[in-house]
């Protein structure tokens, strides 16, 4: 049985699906490293998730349908994360960034804004602004993006 199949409630669900995405982009360049564990398990704990549903999510991320949130604010935080994760190990390489524009567009977010959405979020991330900061101004630039 796939653990998948353990969970009914619609908002565990939809976390599960980010969190597998989460981990397909730490494997994008073909390895997990050991900073992209720990924020791994960081956001899976955050997400109400134990050790052994990590542990399992993990290793069953295969091939799932992922249903975004509806706030803005919530789709907005978890590609943040993508970008965070795929800042972790230093290096980010195409198949990340290839992952990460697939994941904001299957968050709804326009495939005009997405570019800029990354760059913010990367730029941001590297400055050390946190998340609420680069929200606001992604609300600010927002129109400009279309």
């Amino acid at each position: 049985m796939n653990i998948l199949d353990y969970f009914d409630h619609p908002q565990k669900k939809q976390n599960i699906e980010y969190f597998v995405h989460l981990v397909r982009v730490a494997m994008a360049d073909g390895v997990i490293t050991d900073t992209e564990i720990q924020l791994l398990n960081n956001i899976g704990h955050k997400l109400g998730f134990t050790d052994p549903e990590i542990a399992a999510l993990i290793e069953v991320a295969s091939k799932s349908d992922y249903i975004p949130p509806i706030q803005l604010s919530e789709r907005f935080e978890q590609v943040y994360n993508i970008i965070k994760m795929t800042l972790a190990d230093g290096v980010i390489d195409n198949n990340e960034m290839r992952l990460a524009s697939s994941f904001a567009a299957k968050s709804g977010f326009n495939e005009n804004e997405i570019p800029k959405l990354l760059v913010l979020l990367i730029r941001g991330i590297k400055e050390g602004k946190d998340e609420e900061d680069l929200f606001e101004t992604y609300k600010k630039e927002r129109k400009s993006y279309s």
